[in-house]
């Protein structure tokens, strides 16, 4: 991308201790083209509005009424002032180059542009299993190239374009849905392996596997909304082989290397502990069209450092 302003939207999730370390990595960027940088966040999170203060050079939004990340994301995208938009969440820890790679892959026939989702190092195998349920599509090794899917945690959106079909992300920023009608009037979506964030979330299991339940719900039933209504009964018909399906993905993607492969094997009690938390709530959210009775984020617990089970616990999001 040559010209243009651009700003980076971070959606406070997880709280200040995540941000903190999420805005640092952003001050490091090298060889970026100037940005701007905006917070929105759950206002149960405290701790990140007391931060205000010491970032005056952040522009802090509190999403009162509305804390999912959906909702969130949204906001972001509506207070965002740049040409281009980069998106991303409190967790992630950008990579040096980030800024830089996502502003040099946008070019013609691209309608969004993402980057690659690792472990942080010192992920617990636990913690890896919920790092690899929501991108393994987007773990290293990836190509670069036409992707089918693209995450919210590290993606890139030409502003005009969002305006275009702001009617889709109005209200929750549905990922898919989105990425969906900016692929159909504008182009592909591109997948670039030099635009890389690093995560590590420590939940407590039983909250992660309620997390999964309730975001795959969300996703079941408000992917209805932009789709056929012959393929509600599709996905409801198909929705037993959706374990083994994903599970087999996951395993495609974390084999590509002897290390991720390995740790695949270890976390894998896990894994397909979560896969079966999303799939039923997919299959429910796809039946019933209800959403969850909550969609708030699992709790972080324990230390950035040293997610050790133990540690005092920071909570979050109340649910």
């Amino acid at each position: 991308m040559t010209g243009g302003t651009i700003t980076v939207g971070v959606v406070g999730i997880c709280g200040a201790p995540h941000l903190r370390r999420c805005l640092a990595a952003l001050d490091a960027q090298r060889e970026a083209p100037a940005f701007d940088i905006l917070v929105v966040y759950d206002p149960q999170l405290g701790d990140i509005a007391a931060m205000a203060e010491d970032r005056p050079d952040v522009r802090f939004v509190a999403n009162a009424g509305q804390r999912t990340p959906l909702e969130l994301a949204a906001r972001a995208v509506s207070e965002a002032t740049g040409d281009l938009v980069l998106l991303t969440e409190d967790h992630c820890v950008p990579d040096t180059g980030w800024v830089r790679a996502l502003a040099d892959a946008q070019a013609e026939g691209r309608a969004v542009v993402g980057g690659a989702v690792e472990p942080l190092a010192g992920t617990t195998d636990r913690d890896w299993a919920f790092y690899l349920v929501d991108y393994y599509r987007y773990m290293p090794p990836v190509p670069e190239g036409r992707s089918p899917t693209l995450t919210v945690c590290n993606a890139s959106y030409r502003a005009d374009r969002l305006a275009a079909v702001a009617d889709v992300w109005r209200e929750i920023f549905h990922e898919t849905a989105i990425n969906d009608a900016l692929s159909t009037r504008f182009g592909t979506l591109w997948l670039c392996p030099e635009a890389r964030v690093a995560m590590r979330r420590h939940v407590r299991f039983p909250d992660a596997l309620y997390e999964r339940y309730a975001f795959g719900r969300l996703f079941g039933c408000t992917r209805l909304e932009f789709q056929p209504a012959w393929r509600r009964w599709y996905y409801v018909v198909l929705a037993p082989a959706l374990p083994a399906l994903l599970l087999g993905r996951m395993a495609k993607a974390s084999f590509r290397s002897r290390a991720n492969g390995g740790r695949f094997l270890r976390a894998l009690p896990w894994t397909a502990g979560l896969v079966l938390a999303w799939s039923w709530g997919e299959w429910l959210g796809t039946l019933t069209r209800r959403r969850p009775r909550s969609e708030l984020v699992a709790p972080e617990v324990g230390d950035l450092e040293d997610p050790a089970p133990g540690r005092t616990a920071t909570r979050v999001a109340a649910r």
